[in-house]
Protein backbone atom coordinates (compact mmCIF):
# COMPACT_ATOMS: atom_id res chain seq x y z
CA UNK A 1 0.00 0.00 0.00
CA UNK A 2 1.49 3.70 -0.64
CA UNK A 3 1.90 5.99 2.14
CA UNK A 4 0.36 9.09 0.72
CA UNK A 5 -3.28 9.70 1.30
CA UNK A 6 -5.85 10.76 -1.11
CA UNK A 7 -6.54 14.64 -2.22
CA UNK A 8 -9.94 13.75 -3.95
CA UNK A 9 -11.67 16.26 -1.92
CA UNK A 10 -14.19 19.15 -1.84
CA UNK A 11 -14.83 22.05 -0.04
CA UNK A 12 -17.47 22.38 2.75
CA UNK A 13 -20.00 24.20 2.46
CA UNK A 14 -21.17 27.11 4.79
CA UNK A 15 -24.35 25.46 5.99
CA UNK A 16 -22.68 22.51 7.73
CA UNK A 17 -22.02 23.13 11.23
CA UNK A 18 -20.79 20.76 13.54
CA UNK A 19 -20.87 18.58 10.63
CA UNK A 20 -24.64 18.24 10.28
CA UNK A 21 -26.58 20.09 6.65
CA UNK A 22 -28.85 22.83 6.81
CA UNK A 23 -32.17 21.07 5.79
CA UNK A 24 -33.39 23.34 2.90
CA UNK A 25 -37.13 23.56 3.98
CA UNK A 26 -38.19 23.45 0.18
CA UNK A 27 -36.90 22.94 -2.98
CA UNK A 28 -35.54 19.28 -4.16
CA UNK A 29 -37.73 18.69 -0.73
CA UNK A 30 -41.16 18.99 -2.03
CA UNK A 31 -39.73 16.18 -4.75
CA UNK A 32 -38.79 14.50 -1.96
CA UNK A 33 -42.70 14.90 -0.19
CA UNK A 34 -44.24 13.45 -3.94
CA UNK A 35 -42.81 10.54 -3.81
CA UNK A 36 -43.16 9.83 -0.28
CA UNK A 37 -47.02 10.87 -0.59
CA UNK A 38 -46.98 8.10 -3.54
CA UNK A 39 -45.26 5.42 -1.39
CA UNK A 40 -47.64 5.61 1.04
CA UNK A 41 -50.48 5.46 -1.43
CA UNK A 42 -49.52 2.36 -2.46
CA UNK A 43 -48.08 0.77 0.68
CA UNK A 44 -50.25 1.72 3.23
CA UNK A 45 -53.24 1.60 0.81
CA UNK A 46 -52.84 -2.47 0.67
CA UNK A 47 -52.33 -2.80 4.61
CA UNK A 48 -55.40 -0.63 5.27
CA UNK A 49 -57.37 -2.36 2.43
CA UNK A 50 -56.59 -5.67 3.49
CA UNK A 51 -60.11 -5.98 5.06
CA UNK A 52 -61.94 -6.34 1.45
CA UNK A 53 -59.53 -8.87 0.49
CA UNK A 54 -59.88 -10.77 3.97
CA UNK A 55 -63.44 -11.27 2.82
CA UNK A 56 -62.74 -13.39 -0.49
CA UNK A 57 -60.23 -14.76 1.25
CA UNK A 58 -62.22 -16.28 4.43
CA UNK A 59 -64.32 -17.80 1.36
CA UNK A 60 -61.68 -18.95 -0.68
CA UNK A 61 -59.72 -20.93 2.11
CA UNK A 62 -62.11 -21.71 4.52
CA UNK A 63 -60.72 -21.33 7.19
CA UNK A 64 -61.73 -19.17 10.71
CA UNK A 65 -61.21 -15.54 10.49
CA UNK A 66 -58.74 -15.45 13.40
CA UNK A 67 -56.23 -18.13 11.17
CA UNK A 68 -57.02 -15.92 8.09
CA UNK A 69 -56.66 -13.17 10.20
CA UNK A 70 -52.72 -14.10 10.14
CA UNK A 71 -52.20 -12.89 6.68
CA UNK A 72 -53.07 -9.14 7.20
CA UNK A 73 -51.91 -9.28 10.74
CA UNK A 74 -48.12 -10.48 9.11
CA UNK A 75 -48.99 -8.43 6.52
CA UNK A 76 -48.98 -5.00 8.59
CA UNK A 77 -47.00 -6.22 11.23
CA UNK A 78 -43.57 -7.33 9.02
CA UNK A 79 -42.85 -3.98 7.50
CA UNK A 80 -42.36 -2.84 10.97
CA UNK A 81 -40.79 -5.80 12.51
CA UNK A 82 -38.11 -4.90 9.80
CA UNK A 83 -37.82 -1.83 10.74
CA UNK A 84 -34.01 -1.97 12.29
CA UNK A 85 -33.02 -4.37 9.16
CA UNK A 86 -34.56 -1.43 6.78
CA UNK A 87 -32.40 0.75 8.70
CA UNK A 88 -29.13 -1.19 8.69
CA UNK A 89 -29.86 -1.31 4.88
CA UNK A 90 -30.21 2.21 4.31
CA UNK A 91 -27.62 3.02 6.43
CA UNK A 92 -25.27 0.83 4.43
CA UNK A 93 -26.54 2.06 0.96
CA UNK A 94 -28.48 5.02 1.32
CA UNK A 95 -32.31 6.18 1.40
CA UNK A 96 -32.48 5.78 -3.14
CA UNK A 97 -30.71 2.05 -3.09
CA UNK A 98 -33.08 0.51 -0.14
CA UNK A 99 -35.90 2.01 -1.59
CA UNK A 100 -35.59 0.83 -4.96
CA UNK A 101 -34.58 -2.54 -3.59
CA UNK A 102 -37.46 -3.10 -1.42
CA UNK A 103 -40.34 -1.68 -4.14
CA UNK A 104 -38.60 -4.80 -6.03
CA UNK A 105 -39.06 -6.75 -3.10
CA UNK A 106 -42.40 -5.69 -2.78
CA UNK A 107 -44.11 -6.54 -6.21
CA UNK A 108 -42.42 -10.45 -6.13
CA UNK A 109 -44.13 -10.89 -2.78
CA UNK A 110 -47.46 -9.31 -4.34
CA UNK A 111 -46.93 -11.53 -7.74
CA UNK A 112 -46.25 -14.51 -5.47
CA UNK A 113 -49.20 -14.54 -3.55
CA UNK A 114 -51.33 -14.76 -6.84
CA UNK A 115 -50.29 -18.82 -7.04
CA UNK A 116 -51.06 -19.78 -3.42
CA UNK A 117 -53.21 -22.08 -2.41
CA UNK A 118 -53.63 -22.29 1.28
CA UNK A 119 -53.37 -19.72 4.02
CA UNK A 120 -49.90 -20.26 5.48
CA UNK A 121 -48.22 -20.12 1.77
CA UNK A 122 -50.04 -16.05 1.61
CA UNK A 123 -48.50 -15.18 4.98
CA UNK A 124 -45.36 -15.97 3.62
CA UNK A 125 -46.21 -14.58 0.14
CA UNK A 126 -48.24 -11.50 0.83
CA UNK A 127 -46.83 -11.41 4.37
CA UNK A 128 -43.42 -11.67 4.70
CA UNK A 129 -42.13 -11.84 1.42
CA UNK A 130 -44.13 -8.04 0.30
CA UNK A 131 -43.64 -6.93 4.13
CA UNK A 132 -40.30 -7.54 4.26
CA UNK A 133 -39.78 -5.29 1.08
CA UNK A 134 -42.17 -2.26 1.99
CA UNK A 135 -40.12 -1.94 5.57
CA UNK A 136 -37.58 0.42 3.08
CA UNK A 137 -39.32 2.61 1.67
CA UNK A 138 -41.73 3.04 4.75
CA UNK A 139 -39.07 3.91 6.43
CA UNK A 140 -37.30 6.09 3.76
CA UNK A 141 -40.46 7.95 3.03
CA UNK A 142 -41.06 9.00 6.66
CA UNK A 143 -37.00 9.70 7.39
CA UNK A 144 -35.70 11.62 4.09
CA UNK A 145 -38.67 14.07 4.65
CA UNK A 146 -37.78 15.07 7.98
CA UNK A 147 -34.05 15.05 6.66
CA UNK A 148 -35.11 17.80 3.79
CA UNK A 149 -37.46 20.31 6.43
CA UNK A 150 -36.72 21.50 10.20
CA UNK A 151 -38.66 24.74 10.06
CA UNK A 152 -41.77 22.80 8.46
CA UNK A 153 -40.71 19.36 9.23
CA UNK A 154 -44.33 18.42 10.85
CA UNK A 155 -46.44 19.71 7.90
CA UNK A 156 -43.88 17.91 5.28
CA UNK A 157 -44.50 14.79 7.21
CA UNK A 158 -47.92 15.03 7.16
CA UNK A 159 -48.54 15.54 3.60
CA UNK A 160 -46.28 12.72 2.75
CA UNK A 161 -48.50 10.53 4.95
CA UNK A 162 -51.48 12.24 3.50
CA UNK A 163 -50.22 9.30 1.13
CA UNK A 164 -52.13 6.16 3.62
CA UNK A 165 -55.37 8.43 3.29
CA UNK A 166 -55.42 8.58 0.00
CA UNK A 167 -54.30 4.98 -0.36
CA UNK A 168 -57.15 3.59 1.60
CA UNK A 169 -59.61 5.81 -0.69
CA UNK A 170 -58.06 4.90 -3.61
CA UNK A 171 -57.60 0.77 -2.86
CA UNK A 172 -60.78 -0.65 -1.26
CA UNK A 173 -62.69 0.18 -3.90
CA UNK A 174 -60.27 -0.38 -6.37
CA UNK A 175 -59.80 -3.62 -4.70
CA UNK A 176 -63.04 -4.00 -4.82
CA UNK A 177 -63.49 -3.38 -8.60
CA UNK A 178 -60.36 -5.42 -9.53
CA UNK A 179 -61.45 -8.66 -7.56
CA UNK A 180 -65.16 -8.77 -9.11
CA UNK A 181 -63.75 -8.09 -12.34
CA UNK A 182 -60.31 -10.66 -12.28
CA UNK A 183 -60.69 -12.83 -8.87
CA UNK A 184 -58.78 -12.49 -6.17
CA UNK A 185 -55.64 -13.72 -7.97
CA UNK A 186 -55.75 -11.37 -10.65
CA UNK A 187 -56.24 -8.52 -8.45
CA UNK A 188 -52.98 -9.36 -6.10
CA UNK A 189 -51.29 -9.96 -9.59
CA UNK A 190 -52.18 -6.25 -10.60
CA UNK A 191 -51.16 -4.84 -7.15
CA UNK A 192 -47.79 -6.66 -7.95
CA UNK A 193 -47.60 -4.57 -10.94
CA UNK A 194 -48.96 -1.41 -9.60
CA UNK A 195 -46.31 -1.81 -6.38
CA UNK A 196 -43.19 -1.18 -9.38
CA UNK A 197 -43.82 2.68 -9.16
CA UNK A 198 -42.48 2.42 -5.55
CA UNK A 199 -38.93 2.12 -7.85
CA UNK A 200 -39.88 5.42 -9.25
CA UNK A 201 -40.26 7.24 -6.60
CA UNK A 202 -37.58 5.89 -4.55
CA UNK A 203 -34.88 7.09 -7.60
CA UNK A 204 -36.02 10.59 -6.83
CA UNK A 205 -34.53 10.11 -3.15
CA UNK A 206 -31.67 12.54 -3.95
CA UNK A 207 -29.00 13.24 -1.09
CA UNK A 208 -28.41 16.15 0.60
CA UNK A 209 -25.39 18.08 -0.71
CA UNK A 210 -22.62 19.88 0.90
CA UNK A 211 -20.74 17.21 3.06
CA UNK A 212 -17.31 16.47 2.71
CA UNK A 213 -15.66 13.14 2.04
CA UNK A 214 -12.91 12.77 4.06
CA UNK A 215 -9.31 11.74 3.07
CA UNK A 216 -8.86 8.38 3.88
CA UNK A 217 -5.13 6.57 4.96
CA UNK A 218 -4.15 4.10 2.69
CA UNK A 219 -1.63 2.02 5.01
CA UNK A 220 -3.27 -0.71 6.30
CA UNK A 221 -0.95 -0.19 9.43
CA UNK A 222 -1.93 3.24 10.16
CA UNK A 223 -5.68 3.72 11.22
CA UNK A 224 -7.01 7.35 11.50
CA UNK A 225 -6.90 9.04 14.88
CA UNK A 226 -10.75 10.09 15.51
CA UNK A 227 -12.11 13.44 17.13
CA UNK A 228 -15.86 13.28 18.35
CA UNK A 229 -17.73 16.41 19.12
CA UNK A 230 -17.06 15.37 22.77
CA UNK A 231 -13.26 16.31 22.19
CA UNK A 232 -14.65 20.24 21.71
CA UNK A 233 -15.40 22.83 24.11
CA UNK A 234 -18.94 24.27 23.99
CA UNK A 235 -17.83 27.36 22.33
CA UNK A 236 -15.47 25.90 19.60
CA UNK A 237 -15.96 27.31 16.56
CA UNK A 238 -15.12 26.06 13.10
CA UNK A 239 -12.82 27.96 11.25
CA UNK A 240 -12.07 28.07 7.54
CA UNK A 241 -8.95 27.16 6.48
CA UNK A 242 -7.24 26.38 2.87
CA UNK A 243 -9.83 25.35 0.10
CA UNK A 244 -12.86 26.34 2.13
CA UNK A 245 -12.67 23.36 4.70
CA UNK A 246 -13.69 23.66 8.06
CA UNK A 247 -11.91 22.40 11.39
CA UNK A 248 -12.78 23.69 14.88
CA UNK A 249 -10.46 25.40 17.07
CA UNK A 250 -9.99 22.35 19.40
CA UNK A 251 -8.67 20.16 16.08
CA UNK A 252 -6.51 22.88 14.84
CA UNK A 253 -4.38 22.57 18.05
CA UNK A 254 -3.61 19.27 17.87
CA UNK A 255 -0.30 18.11 16.51
CA UNK A 256 -1.64 16.21 13.94
CA UNK A 257 -3.41 18.84 12.70
CA UNK A 258 -0.01 20.85 12.87
CA UNK A 259 2.13 18.13 11.19
CA UNK A 260 -0.38 18.34 8.12
CA UNK A 261 -3.58 20.91 7.76
CA UNK A 262 -5.15 18.70 5.14
CA UNK A 263 -8.21 18.02 7.30
CA UNK A 264 -11.85 17.76 6.38
CA UNK A 265 -14.58 18.16 8.61
CA UNK A 266 -16.73 14.82 7.78
CA UNK A 267 -20.58 14.41 8.09
CA UNK A 268 -18.42 10.83 7.23
CA UNK A 269 -21.49 10.89 4.95
CA UNK A 270 -23.82 12.61 2.09
CA UNK A 271 -27.07 12.91 4.22
CA UNK A 272 -29.45 10.71 2.28
CA UNK A 273 -26.37 8.86 0.85
CA UNK A 274 -25.47 7.44 3.79
CA UNK A 275 -26.26 7.59 7.12
CA UNK A 276 -24.54 4.67 8.71
CA UNK A 277 -21.88 6.76 11.12
CA UNK A 278 -22.57 9.62 13.34
CA UNK A 279 -22.64 13.31 11.37
CA UNK A 280 -20.37 14.72 13.54
CA UNK A 281 -17.31 13.70 13.00
CA UNK A 282 -14.03 15.50 12.77
CA UNK A 283 -11.88 12.72 10.91
CA UNK A 284 -7.51 13.82 10.18
CA UNK A 285 -6.47 11.90 7.51
CA UNK A 286 -2.70 12.65 7.25
CA UNK A 287 0.11 10.05 5.57
CA UNK A 288 0.94 7.22 7.68
CA UNK A 289 4.36 9.19 8.46
CA UNK A 290 2.90 11.86 9.52
CA UNK A 291 0.69 9.68 11.90
CA UNK A 292 3.80 7.82 13.43
CA UNK A 293 5.49 11.05 13.73
CA UNK A 294 2.95 12.92 15.53
CA UNK A 295 0.99 10.54 17.97
CA UNK A 296 2.42 8.76 20.88
CA UNK A 297 -0.58 6.39 21.00
CA UNK A 298 -2.12 3.98 18.55
CA UNK A 299 -4.79 5.37 16.54
CA UNK A 300 -8.08 3.85 17.17
CA UNK A 301 -11.29 4.01 14.64
CA UNK A 302 -14.54 4.61 15.58
CA UNK A 303 -17.25 2.14 14.49
CA UNK A 304 -20.45 2.96 14.96
CA UNK A 305 -22.77 -0.20 15.90
CA UNK A 306 -25.87 -0.93 13.85
CA UNK A 307 -28.34 0.10 16.09
CA UNK A 308 -27.54 2.83 18.70
CA UNK A 309 -29.03 1.81 21.81
CA UNK A 310 -28.34 4.63 23.88
CA UNK A 311 -31.72 5.85 22.88
CA UNK A 312 -32.93 3.49 25.42
CA UNK A 313 -31.10 5.88 28.17
CA UNK A 314 -33.95 8.42 27.34
CA UNK A 315 -36.86 7.96 29.71
CA UNK A 316 -39.42 9.92 27.65
CA UNK A 317 -37.85 7.92 24.85
CA UNK A 318 -39.15 4.66 26.20
CA UNK A 319 -42.27 5.75 27.44
CA UNK A 320 -43.25 6.70 24.15
CA UNK A 321 -42.44 3.57 22.80
CA UNK A 322 -44.54 1.89 25.47
CA UNK A 323 -47.23 4.37 24.20
CA UNK A 324 -46.84 3.08 20.35
CA UNK A 325 -46.43 -1.01 21.33
CA UNK A 326 -50.31 -0.86 22.66
CA UNK A 327 -51.59 1.47 20.24
CA UNK A 328 -50.46 -0.57 17.44
CA UNK A 329 -51.72 -3.46 18.89
CA UNK A 330 -54.95 -2.40 18.33
CA UNK A 331 -54.58 0.19 15.29
CA UNK A 332 -55.92 -1.96 12.60
CA UNK A 333 -58.81 -3.40 14.08
CA UNK A 334 -60.91 -0.70 12.29
CA UNK A 335 -59.28 -1.75 9.02
CA UNK A 336 -59.63 -5.35 9.24
CA UNK A 337 -62.97 -5.80 10.89
CA UNK A 338 -65.50 -3.29 9.24
CA UNK A 339 -66.29 -4.99 6.39
CA UNK A 340 -66.95 -8.44 7.90
CA UNK A 341 -68.83 -6.27 11.36
CA UNK A 342 -71.23 -4.02 8.94
CA UNK A 343 -71.58 -7.74 6.67
CA UNK A 344 -72.74 -9.29 9.85
CA UNK A 345 -75.67 -6.57 10.15
CA UNK A 346 -76.71 -6.46 6.58
CA UNK A 347 -75.09 -4.17 4.75
CA UNK A 348 -74.07 -4.70 1.41
CA UNK A 349 -70.31 -5.24 0.91
CA UNK A 350 -70.23 -2.46 -2.23
CA UNK A 351 -71.54 -0.15 1.09
CA UNK A 352 -68.96 -1.52 3.46
CA UNK A 353 -66.25 -1.30 1.33
CA UNK A 354 -67.13 2.33 1.24
CA UNK A 355 -66.60 3.00 4.74
CA UNK A 356 -63.06 2.39 4.57
CA UNK A 357 -62.87 5.03 1.83
CA UNK A 358 -64.60 6.91 4.62
CA UNK A 359 -61.59 6.14 6.95
CA UNK A 360 -59.10 7.00 4.19
CA UNK A 361 -60.66 10.50 3.10
CA UNK A 362 -61.05 11.86 6.73
CA UNK A 363 -57.17 9.94 7.19
CA UNK A 364 -55.94 12.37 4.64
CA UNK A 365 -57.70 15.59 6.18
CA UNK A 366 -55.96 14.41 9.61
CA UNK A 367 -52.68 14.51 7.93
CA UNK A 368 -52.60 18.13 6.81
CA UNK A 369 -54.57 18.70 9.79
CA UNK A 370 -52.30 17.42 12.47
CA UNK A 371 -49.00 18.37 10.19
CA UNK A 372 -50.22 21.90 10.23
CA UNK A 373 -51.21 22.13 14.24
CA UNK A 374 -47.98 20.48 14.86
CA UNK A 375 -45.50 23.17 13.77
CA UNK A 376 -47.90 26.08 15.47
CA UNK A 377 -45.00 26.64 18.20
CA UNK A 378 -47.71 27.73 20.69
CA UNK A 379 -48.85 23.87 20.84
CA UNK A 380 -47.57 21.38 22.39
CA UNK A 381 -47.32 18.44 19.73
CA UNK A 382 -47.42 15.93 22.84
CA UNK A 383 -50.56 17.60 24.44
CA UNK A 384 -51.78 17.26 20.82
CA UNK A 385 -50.80 13.35 20.07
CA UNK A 386 -52.60 12.16 23.79
CA UNK A 387 -55.42 14.39 23.05
CA UNK A 388 -55.98 12.28 19.77
CA UNK A 389 -55.47 9.37 20.94
CA UNK A 390 -57.62 9.53 23.92
CA UNK A 391 -60.61 10.78 21.19
CA UNK A 392 -59.84 8.30 19.11
CA UNK A 393 -60.48 5.08 22.08
CA UNK A 394 -63.79 7.14 22.85
CA UNK A 395 -64.80 6.53 19.24
CA UNK A 396 -63.77 2.98 19.26
CA UNK A 397 -65.66 2.09 22.65
CA UNK A 398 -69.04 3.79 21.04
CA UNK A 399 -68.66 1.71 17.88
CA UNK A 400 -70.25 -1.74 19.22
CA UNK A 401 -73.63 0.81 20.05
CA UNK A 402 -74.64 1.55 16.28
CA UNK A 403 -75.19 -1.00 13.27
CA UNK A 404 -76.67 0.77 10.37
CA UNK A 405 -74.95 2.29 7.85
CA UNK A 406 -74.69 6.08 8.18
CA UNK A 407 -73.28 6.34 12.17
CA UNK A 408 -70.99 3.41 11.27
CA UNK A 409 -69.52 5.26 8.59
CA UNK A 410 -69.45 8.62 10.60
CA UNK A 411 -67.76 6.79 13.34
CA UNK A 412 -65.34 5.31 11.02
CA UNK A 413 -64.59 8.89 9.52
CA UNK A 414 -63.94 10.13 13.10
CA UNK A 415 -61.25 7.30 13.62
CA UNK A 416 -59.59 8.33 10.19
CA UNK A 417 -59.55 11.68 11.19
CA UNK A 418 -57.99 11.45 15.16
CA UNK A 419 -56.04 8.11 14.18
CA UNK A 420 -53.90 10.27 11.42
CA UNK A 421 -52.26 12.02 14.25
CA UNK A 422 -49.69 8.62 14.98
CA UNK A 423 -48.15 9.17 11.18
CA UNK A 424 -48.00 12.76 11.28
CA UNK A 425 -46.49 13.40 14.74
CA UNK A 426 -44.77 10.30 15.37
CA UNK A 427 -41.54 10.92 14.01
CA UNK A 428 -41.32 14.69 14.35
CA UNK A 429 -41.85 13.78 18.83
CA UNK A 430 -39.35 11.13 18.07
CA UNK A 431 -36.82 14.24 16.99
CA UNK A 432 -38.46 16.25 19.43
CA UNK A 433 -37.00 13.71 22.34
CA UNK A 434 -33.90 12.55 20.76
CA UNK A 435 -32.69 14.86 17.74
CA UNK A 436 -32.32 14.26 14.37
CA UNK A 437 -29.61 12.30 14.08
CA UNK A 438 -30.91 9.57 15.82
CA UNK A 439 -34.20 9.69 13.96
CA UNK A 440 -33.13 6.38 11.78
CA UNK A 441 -32.27 4.01 14.27
CA UNK A 442 -35.25 4.96 16.94
CA UNK A 443 -37.40 4.78 14.09
CA UNK A 444 -36.46 1.65 12.94
CA UNK A 445 -36.45 0.66 16.51
CA UNK A 446 -39.95 1.60 17.20
CA UNK A 447 -41.07 0.26 14.15
CA UNK A 448 -40.17 -3.27 14.79
CA UNK A 449 -42.05 -3.04 18.68
CA UNK A 450 -44.78 -1.79 16.76
CA UNK A 451 -44.37 -4.73 14.33
CA UNK A 452 -44.68 -7.56 17.23
CA UNK A 453 -47.76 -5.69 18.20
CA UNK A 454 -49.22 -5.71 14.56
CA UNK A 455 -48.56 -9.38 14.45
CA UNK A 456 -50.38 -10.54 17.59
CA UNK A 457 -53.13 -7.74 17.56
CA UNK A 458 -55.29 -8.53 14.58
CA UNK A 459 -55.62 -12.70 15.27
CA UNK A 460 -56.35 -11.57 19.15
CA UNK A 461 -59.17 -9.36 17.52
CA UNK A 462 -60.22 -12.66 15.83
CA UNK A 463 -60.33 -14.63 18.47
CA UNK A 464 -62.36 -12.32 20.76
CA UNK A 465 -65.35 -12.81 17.61
CA UNK A 466 -64.78 -16.09 17.83
CA UNK A 467 -65.29 -16.46 21.20
CA UNK A 468 -68.28 -14.45 21.51
CA UNK A 469 -69.85 -14.35 18.32
CA UNK A 470 -69.57 -10.58 18.20
CA UNK A 471 -66.86 -7.46 17.32
CA UNK A 472 -68.37 -5.72 20.74
CA UNK A 473 -65.58 -7.02 22.50
CA UNK A 474 -63.11 -6.35 20.00
CA UNK A 475 -63.96 -3.01 19.29
CA UNK A 476 -64.50 -2.32 23.65
CA UNK A 477 -60.45 -3.45 23.86
CA UNK A 478 -59.24 -1.51 20.91
CA UNK A 479 -60.54 1.76 22.33
CA UNK A 480 -59.64 1.17 25.95
CA UNK A 481 -56.55 0.54 25.03
CA UNK A 482 -55.75 3.14 22.73
CA UNK A 483 -56.99 5.48 25.34
CA UNK A 484 -54.44 4.27 27.73
CA UNK A 485 -51.80 4.80 24.56
CA UNK A 486 -52.78 8.26 25.52
CA UNK A 487 -52.50 8.41 28.59
CA UNK A 488 -48.76 7.19 28.66
CA UNK A 489 -48.05 9.89 26.03
CA UNK A 490 -49.08 12.69 27.93
CA UNK A 491 -46.81 11.25 31.02
CA UNK A 492 -43.47 11.71 29.18
CA UNK A 493 -44.01 15.24 29.24
CA UNK A 494 -43.67 15.05 32.73
CA UNK A 495 -40.55 13.17 33.16
CA UNK A 496 -38.20 15.85 34.42
CA UNK A 497 -34.27 15.10 32.28
CA UNK A 498 -31.82 17.18 30.67
CA UNK A 499 -32.98 19.73 27.68
CA UNK A 500 -34.07 17.89 24.53
CA UNK A 501 -33.04 18.20 21.40
CA UNK A 502 -35.45 20.16 19.85
CA UNK A 503 -38.70 21.08 21.81
CA UNK A 504 -42.11 21.93 21.02
CA UNK A 505 -43.52 23.38 24.26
Amino acid sequence: MGEECSDDTESVTESIRHGKVKPPDGGWGWVIVFSAFLINVITDGCSYSFGVLFVFLLDYFQESRSTTAWIGSVFCAVPLLCGPIASVVTNRLGFRKATIIGGLITAIGFILSAFVHSVGAMAVTYGCIAGLGISMPYLNSIVVVAMYFEKKRTLATGISECGAGIGTLIFAPLYEYLIMSYSWRGAVLIIGAISLNIVVCGAVFKPLEGTQQYIDVQDSDCVDKVFTEQDQADDDGLLTINGGVLVSNSLKSQDIYKSNPSLVLESNSVLGESVATSPSIVRAAVSCHDLRETTKTPCKRMNKPLIDISIFTNARFVMFTLSSIILYFWYDVPYVFTVDRAKNFGITEKRAAYMVAVIGISHTLGNLLYGFLGDRKQINRRYLFSGSLLLTGVVLTIVPLFTTFLPCTILAGLFGLLSASAEALTSVIIVDILGIDKLTDAYGVVMFLQGVSNLVGPPVAGWLYDTSGSYDQTFYSAGSCIGISGIIVFLTSLIKQKKEPHQNE
